[in-house]
Order: C-alpha cells, then structure tokens, then sequence
C-alpha cells in the first residue's frame, strides 16, 4: 500500500497529487489511499473545477477511483493528524508519500518538529534516518538537514556519519543503483590543512572505511564543494555534502522542482516533492504538478 499524507490544507500538495493521480494507470492507482480532512480536499477539488463524487472511503473522479481515509478530530495541525494516522498502521512493505507542508505543523511528544525528518527521528528513535534527493541525472545525500550552521562541525563526527552513508547505501538501490560516492568537504578547500578546520581530515577515516565494506562502489574525496560538479553527473553517482543549502543549491539549479526527497532508516521508505507548500499559489489552480507525477512515476518502477 502507499500511504499519501494530506500535507498543508492551503498548499498545493493535494492539487498536484490530484491531477498527477488522474496520470498513472489504474492498477496503479488501487494502491493509494489518501489520508484527509474531507473539508479540505472538496475545497481543493471545487477549487481546481474537478467533477466528482465522494463516499464513506473513496473519492470517485473522471473514471478513477482514489481510496481514502477521512479524518475529522484534528491533532495540532491537519497535517500532523494525517501524517500520525498513517503512522500508526503503515508496515515494512508499505511506502509512505508525504505532500508538502510547513515545519510549525508537524508535533510529537510536546514538541515542535523541525519538518517531517525530525519527526520520524524522533517518533522511531533513530537517529540514522537519511535526507537524500534523486532525479535523472544527479543524487546526493544531506549529512546534516534542518540545523543550524553553527551546529554542523559539532554534529559530524566518524559515527554520525558511516550510519548516515550506510543506511542510504544499504536501501537507495531501489531507486537508483549507484557504483560510485563522491564527498563533498566540510568547509572551505577542505579545512586548508587546518588553516580553516580540521574537522574534514574524519571525511578520509570515513572514506577509508567505506570503501573496506563496499567494495563494489568507487568511492572518493573530499573534494572542496566548489569544484566537486566538476565531476560530472549521472544516475549512478551519489554526491554526499555536508549541510543542507551545501547539497540542495546544486540540486535545484540542476534539476529546478523536479526531483524526489527521499528517507532512509525507518522500516519504510518515504518519498516526497522536493519542493514546499507554495502558499501563494493555493486555490489558484495553476500549480505544476510535474514534479508529482515524476515521483509517481518513480515510486512505481521502484516497486516493480
């Protein structure tokens, strides 16, 4: 089953997972089922002049047929309710597809959540869990994701990083097969011999260890991060950065909003848009929901 969270009730989430779902072949559709607060996807259907019918558990729409779970007591956000729902039945054969929604909706055990990677830390306890962005031509792996700057060199220790790159390497083949890493370093020219840092000399323990386990994978650097692309792309490379802005600046100049968000780590495998809420273009029926259908189409042959 692929479990699709409702995301934020005025983003474009729904439109886009609406119109792409119209897309994708019906044996393919019979493995959704969205979960909803129903007020906010007849709103999102009336807005996008949709003709369609909703039941008990199913929302009938030009001769496609989306199963749903309909949610009415609201925990925190609708997007908090829809995503902890899921949460609580989804297994190790399911897939979960979060739609897009803002880091002040999502709460666990008190707590604000920094996004839904935060959250899934801290709802299995594993610290392990992985960013990673795929497309076409260009992967990569976010080391550290939503922290502060000032806390990334503290974070990076030898640990923290061999779980980070083994749990991807050890779960990403369904997506992409990749054959060779490439570490970006941590700071400017790689620390400088010291002169800026020493923390990037545990990037080549790191390396050193890696490349003992995985033999079959070429892996190399640290190289400064303004000259790794030189590299070149392909499906088959895993471009590994530090930080968050180090990874996702290239990434979206490459590949602009088309591209998947990835987690690793949890007993499934989550995917989202690599793109946000888009609160100025709700309700206007003028989302480009490409970027859906490309995850679609990439969860689809994933699975097969």
């Amino acid at each position: 089953m692929i479990y699709v969270s409702q995301g934020h009730e005025k983003g474009i989430g729904l439109e886009i997972f609406l119109k792409s779902f119209l897309c994708i072949d019906k044996d393919y559709q019979s493995k959704f089922i969205l979960h909803v607060i129903k007020e906010s996807i007849i709103k999102t259907l009336d807005s996008i002049g949709f003709t369609y019918k909703i039941n008990d558990n199913e929302l009938l729409f030009y001769g496609s047929k989306l199963k749903l779970k309909l949610l009415n007591k609201i925990d925190f956000s609708e997007s908090n309710t829809s995503l902890l729902s899921i949460l609580k039945i989804i297994n190790k054969n399911d897939h979960l597809l979060t739609l897009p929604t803002s880091k002040d909706q999502l709460y666990f055990e008190n707590k604000i959540c920094n996004g839904h990677t935060d959250l899934f830390r801290k709802y299995y306890k594993a610290n392990n869990i992985s960013m990673n962005f795929i497309s076409q031509n260009f992967n990569c792996l976010l080391l550290t994701d939503h922290i502060s700057v000032s806390e990334i060199e503290n974070v990076l220790t030898q640990e923290y990083i061999l779980n980070k790159v083994q749990t991807t390497l050890d779960q990403i083949n369904s997506f992409q097969i990749i054959n060779e890493v490439i570490f970006s370093g941590i700071n400017p020219h790689n620390g400088e011999d010291g002169l800026i840092s020493k923390k990037d000399k545990i990037l080549y323990n790191v390396i050193q260890k890696l490349s003992s386990k995985y033999k079959q994978i070429k892996i190399q650097g640290p190289y400064p991060a303004d000259t790794i692309h030189l590299k070149g792309f392909s499906s088959n490379k895993l471009f590994i950065y530090a930080s968050h802005d180090q990874g996702l600046a290239p990434f979206k100049l490459y590949n602009g909003l088309v591209g998947v968000n990835l987690s690793l780590g949890m007993p499934f495998i989550r995917t989202s848009v690599d793109h946000g809420t888009a609160f100025d273009l709700y309700g206007k029926n003028s989302a480009n929901y490409l970027s859906m259908l490309f995850l679609l189409n990439s969860i689809k042959k994933a699975q097969n």
